[in-house]
């Protein structure tokens, strides 16, 4: 399914290349069957993610324009990312090359020298989970499910920046989702057939920015989301941002030492569990790849 009639641009990003191979797999997979044609961008580079904002605000703009670029150079009109981080960067330097003409200059003279063409900042940026929700529809998920996932109870976990903030994000806005209480991931995990636990974290900070800083404050934001996903009895953890996930799984090992196995959750992708739904194997969503064991509970519920 094409988007307008400029078609979709898909930007993995870094960390579907690195260690959300899992995501990108599985995402592949879903967008397939649901007949979601997107065409990756050719030579993309990393986004800057949320850091190097703090280091140049030039070339935290430059980056992601470069990809924007690409993206229209290929005649696309929208862009496609599984990053809450890529989506952020990416709708930081579309505002700041549409809303500032200074910027926007030296971001072209920087883009033709580094050969890439000029940009006015015209293509959309979307999450992937917006275009499966909005372009392929509830009704087409529902219709392609070959093995609903019933009995599972899960705890979707949106992130901080997947709407924040909005000037960016443009939540609330059109057919994005809601900013405060998004629903677009609970609708499609109910969708697959799985019970969906209402769940007050789910657009809390992970502690990803502090992962390296301070060791202790993120393990203390992941110990948190795993905690109340325990206490509303949810198997598992349902992400859809690659830097959110690997949070999360790396901090279980201190969580477990701090807090104990009982709060932990295994956590999985969004697509994992759409992919298996629609009747793929445990092999092909590559759950053997998370860092957490979502197999025994899959295992217990039948699956």
């Amino acid at each position: 399914m094409s988007y307008d009639e400029g078609g979709l641009a898909f930007y993995p990003g870094c960390s579907l290349d690195g260690l959300g191979k899992a995501y990108r797999k599985s995402s592949e997979l879903v967008s397939r069957d649901l007949g979601i044609v997107m065409d990756e961008i050719v030579d993309y580079n990393c986004c800057g993610a949320t850091e190097v904002k703090t280091v140049s605000y030039d070339l935290s703009v430059f980056l992601p324009g470069r990809n924007l670029a690409l993206a229209k150079e290929m005649g696309s009109k929208a862009v496609v990312a599984p990053c809450n981080g890529c989506v952020f960067s990416l709708g930081r330097a579309n505002k700041a090359i549409t809303e500032d003409a200074a910027t926007k200059n030296r971001m072209n003279e920087y883009l033709n020298k580094a050969g890439a063409p000029s940009y006015e900042g015209d293509v959309e940026v979307k999450h992937i989970i917006e275009v499966i929700y909005q372009q392929a529809g509830l009704d087409a998920v529902r219709k392609r499910v070959r093995k609903p996932l019933k009995g599972l109870r899960v705890a979707c976990y949106y992130g901080c920046l997947y709407t924040r903030p909005k000037i960016y994000t443009g939540a609330g806005s059109g057919e994005r989702d809601n900013p405060e209480h998004p629903h677009f991931m609970d609708d499609l995990m109910e969708a697959i057939g799985a019970e969906t636990v209402d769940y007050p974290l789910k657009t809390v900070c992970c502690g990803g920015g502090h992962a390296i800083a301070d060791r202790e404050v993120s393990v203390g934001f992941s110990a948190s989301i795993l905690n109340e996903a325990a206490r509303l009895n949810a198997d598992f953890v349902v992400t859809m941002c690659p830097l959110g996930q690997m949070n999360i799984e790396a901090n279980i090992p201190m969580i477990e030492k701090q807090y104990g196995r009982e709060i932990v959750r295994p956590v999985v992708y969004f697509t994992q569990l759409m992919a298996l739904a629609f009747g793929h194997s445990r092999r092909d969503a590559r759950l053997a790849d998370n860092f957490s064991d979502a197999g025994k509970i899959l295992h217990s519920k039948g699956f």
